[in-house]
């Protein structure tokens, strides 16, 4: 159940979407129609390893930016936006890359190639990054207040990890201080698996809270949604804000009681 949200963006959302699905099925079929033509003619150029390539990062923007879409149409569409944002950033940076003609290189990358090099690097870690947000931010109404705040941490673990990473990649290695590198990298490896275990028990333990909640639709029930007035939209987060419960458990309770009366 989705507030804040008009028939118009739900219609661009959906469009969106669609067509990310349909460029990702047309890349990922184009790769494999290269990969089959190689291997039964037993050649593969550079022309054609380029292509593959390219139609594979291409799916990888759209698998992407399926995963950032999944924050529209909610109070956080911003972070969606900054995801589509650094992929296509990340995606601007793998094609050059790709196409890179490798003999005018002559054995020493050019600090162009290095520039260009490092920003794909950072891009797609942020990219992947602000992924992985969107898709735990899909648990942001989950039904009692500790898992929010236990997605809270897992959100802040997630950020956490370009900040550890980015500095190497920019100074080539130089950062951390090889003094400091054992502590920093062993404290990077315990985030790394806080976030894991954020990632797998949270949407697990959500699930499970929500069946004891009542919070689960029905088999064939249809979900759908609805719209609400600017008004009635700040009385429904009021209220959930309130009694420490999302706004969709204010709207349903507001049906079963309206179900009750009638």
């Amino acid at each position: 159940m989705t507030i804040h949200q008009t028939a118009d963006e739900i219609r661009t959302i959906k469009g969106a979407r669609r067509i990310a699905v349909w460029t990702i099925i047309v890349s990922l079929v184009i790769t494999a129609g290269i990969g089959i033509f190689s291997l039964v003619t037993g050649s593969l150029d550079e022309t054609r390893s380029k292509i593959m390539l390219t139609t594979v990062a291409i799916a990888a923007f759209s698998v992407l930016s399926l995963c950032h879409l999944a924050a529209f149409g909610r109070d956080i569409k911003v972070v969606g936006w900054l995801g589509i944002g650094t992929s296509a950033v990340a995606l601007g940076a793998a094609l050059p890359l790709i196409w890179w003609n490798w003999s005018d290189m002559m054995f020493t990358p050019s600090d162009f190639y290095m520039a260009l090099t490092k920003t794909f690097t950072v891009a797609t870690l942020v990219a992947v990054s602000f992924a992985h947000a969107n898709l735990m931010l899909l648990l942001a109404n989950a039904p009692v207040a500790w898992m929010r705040t236990a997605l809270m941490v897992a959100l802040a673990l997630i950020a956490v990890i370009p900040l550890f990473v980015i500095p190497a990649i920019l100074t080539d290695g130089n950062f951390p201080p090889a003094s400091f590198q054992e502590a920093y990298w062993r404290f990077f490896g315990v985030v790394l698996i806080l976030d894991a275990l954020g990632t797998i028990a949270l949407p697990v333990t959500t699930l499970i809270l929500r069946a004891q909640h009542g919070h689960v639709a029905p088999a064939g029930a249809r979900s759908f949604t609805i719209e609400l007035t600017a008004t009635d939209a700040t009385w429904v987060n009021s209220r959930a804000k309130t009694e420490g419960v999302s706004p969709a458990t204010i709207i349903g309770n507001a049906v079963s009681a309206a179900r009750k009366a009638t």
